[in-house]
């Protein structure tokens, strides 16, 4: 599907997953790449409970939803699927024509440099992104290595 990118975390605690958000926004990554928490569910929530953005009544009977519990039976990658919801400690974007600009990619590639030991797994299209990333082969060689 498209060229979906994720990357995920070994430790996904809140702690963690706040303190790579730092690190990611010292590399200058933007604020739209950060990785998945239950931060980002309650923005999810409040915007539910604002009706500010889309939540179609088939999805998100608001008969039903009465609390921030409720609201997680229906808001879960299980349910929406990771590309809408992700699991907690991933990041996910789309290396594919230009949906991430080079500018991000180079800077989450810069991110996973000095954060190497951080990341549990990759996925989708990773190999894209990283030739796509803007670093020369030796540094293209060490990102690869996270893919095996």
């Amino acid at each position: 599907m498209g060229g979906f990118t994720t990357i995920k975390l070994k430790n996904f605690s809140e702690v963690n997953i706040e303190k790579q958000n730092d690190k990611l926004k010292e590399c200058k990554v933007a604020k739209k790449y950060r990785f998945y928490s239950e931060n980002d569910v309650m923005l999810e929530y409040e915007a539910f409970c604002n009706k500010k953005g889309v939540f179609p009544d088939y999805l998100f009977p608001r008969h039903k939803i009465k609390s921030y519990k409720d609201f997680k039976k229906y808001w879960n990658s299980k349910k929406l699927g990771t590309v809408f919801v992700p699991e907690f400690g991933t990041l996910t974007f789309d290396c594919y024509f230009n949906r991430t600009s080079k500018r991000a990619m180079k800077n989450i590639a810069k991110y996973l440099l000095n954060n190497i030991n951080q990341i549990n797994s990759v996925s989708g299209s990773f190999s894209t992104f990283v030739e796509r990333c803007g670093y020369g082969k030796e540094k293209q060689k060490i990102l690869m290595e996270l893919e095996k």
